[in-house]
């Protein structure tokens, strides 16, 4: 494992549970520390903790005017949407269109936490 993955704090924010365990399992192999949580209704720490954040459109969706707030929060943002126009998506770091793990997904969470620690 490279040293990057082993200190890196992720954020998977999920609806569904199925979908949310499945990032979690894959991200967590790759030797990251994985926070995954179904929504970010509970959160109320106005900067995020985490080196890089995933999370499915389904979770900023449901937030109304809240997605572009959430995605500054918890930037990087890597989004997962069902389309690559996702109106959300220019405010992400990257917008991969779902279902998606793998090597896209593995990428995308490397160069947002790269970015994140050049600055």
């Amino acid at each position: 494992m490279r040293k990057e993955q082993q200190m890196a704090q992720l954020l998977v924010v999920a609806p569904n549970a199925t979908f949310r365990n499945s990032l979690r399992f894959a991200l967590e192999a790759e030797g990251y520390d994985v926070t995954a949580m179904a929504s970010l209704a509970a959160w109320d720490t106005p900067s995020s903790p985490f080196d890089c954040s995933i999370i499915d459109h389904h979770a900023l969706d449901r937030g109304g005017l809240e997605g572009p707030r959430i995605l500054k929060a918890f930037a990087p943002v890597v989004l997962l949407a069902n389309s690559p126009a996702h109106p959300l998506a220019a405010l992400s770091f990257r917008t991969l269109t779902k279902p998606t793990l793998g090597a896209s997904l593995s990428e995308a969470v490397r160069a947002a936490i790269a970015a994140r620690r050049a600055t």
